[in-house]
């Protein structure tokens, strides 16, 4: 099962979003830092939110930017891994 189905799987319950994402910060820890809930995920669309929380925020009380990259890189890693179409990416293939 891909990402795609089980998010899809899983948002339909109640609770599933938060499970999902649970799930996802178990296979990659270092998202778990900043608690990453994943809203929507489509192919070319995925929304991804933080609380400000104290640990993601910067002294002057913003949210980090580094906390902000490291949404950013989930979010376009779970996007393109969606958007993908099965066997694009086929390095058995030989085109030329």
């Amino acid at each position: 099962m891909n990402n795609l189905q089980l998010f899809n799987r899983l948002s339909k319950l109640p609770m599933g979003i938060f499970l999902f994402s649970k799930a996802l910060c178990f296979i990659a820890p270092y998202f778990a830092s900043i608690k990453p809930r994943i809203q929507t995920l489509k192919a070319n669309e995925c929304t991804v939110f933080i609380k400000k929380r104290r640990s993601v925020q910067n002294h002057i009380g913003t949210v980090h930017a580094i906390a902000m990259c490291n949404m950013a890189e989930l979010a376009g890693g779970l996007m393109t891994d969606v958007s993908i179409p099965k066997g694009a990416l086929d390095s058995s293939r030989n085109d030329g």
